[in-house]
């Protein structure tokens, strides 16, 4: 495995904006809310596609004091490489990233949220322009998707002499 942006982790801590981003996450995606984007989760979106030598699942979780507990596995499964020191409970949100682009709870994500769910408020996986959620409160899974945003080069036209 190489890392190609060794700051990746870093990127992540800065887009989470010292827990600023949690209004618009749990504003953005709560049940029978509007989605809009959530610059915290594209960019853990982008991390797992570029920061490796392949992408690769990330995984973001955000503690009841708002800090972050970061890793990276593999294209398909991911899990901390040392206990999370000092999380503190319950969990605000558990996020992490599907690279080969469905957003869906996998059936070891299902039971990672049953294991953590009276420990644990919300959960969201990230595919290509989609999420899907699940909320404690609610407990019952959400599946959002979005259009991609596309740039387009302006090119003034000029006039034929």
């Amino acid at each position: 495995m190489i890392v190609l942006n060794g700051n990746w982790k870093e990127e992540i801590i800065e887009a989470f904006d010292n827990g600023m981003q949690l209004t618009s996450i749990f504003t953005g995606l709560s049940p029978s809310k509007v989605y809009k984007r959530c610059s915290f989760l594209e960019k853990i979106w982008e991390m797992s596609l570029t920061a490796f030598d392949s992408p690769r699942e990330v995984q973001v979780v955000i503690d009841n004091n708002n800090r972050l507990f970061i890793s990276f596995g593999t294209f398909s499964f991911v899990e901390f490489s040392e206990d999370p020191v000092g999380m503190k409970l319950p969990v605000k949100c558990w996020i992490h990233t599907h690279p080969f682009g469905k957003a869906y709870f996998s059936g070891t994500d299902l039971s990672t949220i049953n294991t953590w769910k009276t420990r644990m408020l919300s959960a969201i996986v990230l595919g290509d322009n989609e999420h899907q959620t699940w909320f404690r409160n609610v407990d019952y899974m959400e599946h959002h998707s979005y259009q991609k945003t596309e740039y387009i080069e302006f090119k003034e036209l000029k006039e034929e002499e």
